[in-house]
């Protein structure tokens, strides 16, 4: 899609600079607008758009309309990468799991939209924490009936558990594509799980246990706490 605007922008230049009566080179593009350097005569997207059916406005070496096709094929795939540090406290009584502290660091290429970056980010998040503390589908061993579907045996996680998530991130081009992104569909999930699991058994460490399986719920962890 990128080659393609490229494409879409050059041929409305040619035809912008018809418009204005400038050198092609000479004008710029931003957000709609066809301008000529230092100055303030401009044209707008729908304008060029417009007069590019215009046989007479325009040139001879410009078809009608403006519009790109590109094919892109990378010759390597992206690799983001980022460190979720997960700062938790477990009550020895109930075996509950207090999260008072989360942090993300990423490296996901150039940021396009930071607002839809963080919102993905702590969304995953969120997600790979219910995963590592409570969601668990739990089937009845003699009949195969689902125990857990209800909210009620299945706790997805909840605003009030999930802590404040501090989020940053670095902007390390990608080599492999040209706006030089490598996305971020999954990182916040993948690191969750992880985070928060080795986070329960450092609480855990000073009573020997090396070892829990997900979901660390509040009854798994009473069991390895009192296990005589």
């Amino acid at each position: 899609m990128y080659l393609s605007v490229e494409k879409v922008i050059e041929h409305g230049r040619k035809m912008a600079a018809e418009i204005l009566e400038a050198a092609v080179v000479d004008i710029e593009f931003d957000d709609g607008i066809f301008r000529i350097a230092g100055t303030d005569r401009t044209a707008r997207l729908t304008e060029v758009a417009l007069a590019s059916f215009d046989n007479s406005k325009r040139p001879d070496d410009v078809a009608p309309g403006l519009y790109g096709s590109e094919r892109f094929t990378p010759e390597d795939g992206t690799f983001p990468n980022g460190c979720h540090v997960c700062e938790l406290e477990i009550d020895p009584q109930t075996g509950v799991t207090e999260i008072l502290r989360y942090t993300v660091e990423d490296d996901v290429g150039i940021v396009i939209n930071p607002l839809i970056l963080e919102g993905q980010i702590m969304g995953g998040v969120a997600q790979g924490l219910g995963q590592a503390c409570g969601e668990n589908a739990i089937y009845d061993p003699d009949g195969g009936q689902l125990l857990t579907a209800t909210f009620m045996d299945y706790p997805m996680p909840r605003a009030d558990w999930i802590p404040d998530i501090s989020f940053r991130y670095q902007e390390i081009p990608s080599p492999t594509n040209p706006l030089g992104v490598k996305g971020a569909g999954e990182a916040g999930t993948v690191g969750a799980a992880p985070a928060l699991i080795n986070a329960v058994l450092d609480a855990l460490s000073v009573h020997d246990i090396e070892h829990i399986d997900m979901p660390a719920t509040p009854l798994k962890v009473w069991q390895l706490l009192h296990d005589d």
